[in-house]
């Protein structure tokens, strides 16, 4: 539903005008009653119909906060990548010293393992998912989306550089790396059963030692 057609709703008191805390609380229902549905069943088998029923409220109201179900899933999508993101660097790369090997293996092992269990991100990697996605939000926002991973590693990777514990290779392509290997964790059924978890572990143990310098390694420009 497009903002003209919301605002003709409005005006003809279709929807009612809601004061700012009203639109706040609205607002809060919403998202909590989406990421309830939207991990439960995905964002194809998610309805606005449905939404708004749980949530209490008119189905019309929806359009009010989010042009459509998409617009909220990826609200909802963004909340929850920031939360596990902050989470996994105050809990092993929020410190000042040198990160070691065996510390950043363990950040990436946690990373890839809480990302591709997280009950609403596990959805994002669904083809029909990811079309419906590109199909109905601007291309800006899958943008800013994208830009996030630059804006959260590229601090880290230049304190890494500056320090010397971090080889030397171009930022974005170390982001790329990290980034590739997040895909890679949510190819479960490729992959195979059997040997999924052995392989994630060993992915992260051969990023950690590509990347990161130890104390008595030979010169970074040699590496």
């Amino acid at each position: 539903m497009n903002k003209n057609k919301i605002y003709s709703l409005v005006a003809s008191g279709v929807v009612k005008r809601f004061s700012e805390s009203e639109k706040e609380s609205i607002r809060s229902k919403l998202i909590a009653v989406g990421r309830e549905l939207f991990a439960e069943r995905g964002l194809q088998k998610t309805g606005v119909a449905e939404i708004t029923s749980r949530a209490g409220i008119a189905q019309g109201t929806f359009y009010l906060f989010f042009e459509s179900k998409e617009a909220l899933f990826f609200e909802i999508l963004q909340r929850e990548e920031e939360s596990i993101r902050t989470s996994l660097f105050d809990e092993h790369l929020s410190g000042d010293g040198r990160v070691t090997r065996e510390g950043f293996e363990r950040f990436l092992t946690d990373s890839l393992f809480s990302i591709r269990r997280h009950p609403l991100i596990r959805h994002l990697y669904d083809e029909r998912t990811m079309e419906s996605l590109f199909r109905k939000l601007p291309p800006e926002t899958l943008a800013a989306h994208a830009s996030k991973d630059e804006e959260t590693l590229l601090p880290f990777i230049d304190r890494g550089r500056r320090e010397g514990w971090l080889v030397p290779a171009e930022p974005s392509a170390i982001v790329n790396l990290i980034r590739s290997a997040v895909l890679l964790s949510f190819q479960r059924e490729r992959i195979g059963e059997p040997s999924y978890d052995a392989t994630l572990r060993l992915l992260a143990h051969c990023i950690a030692c590509g990347l990161i310098l130890e104390e008595g390694d030979n010169d970074a420009s040699s590496r």
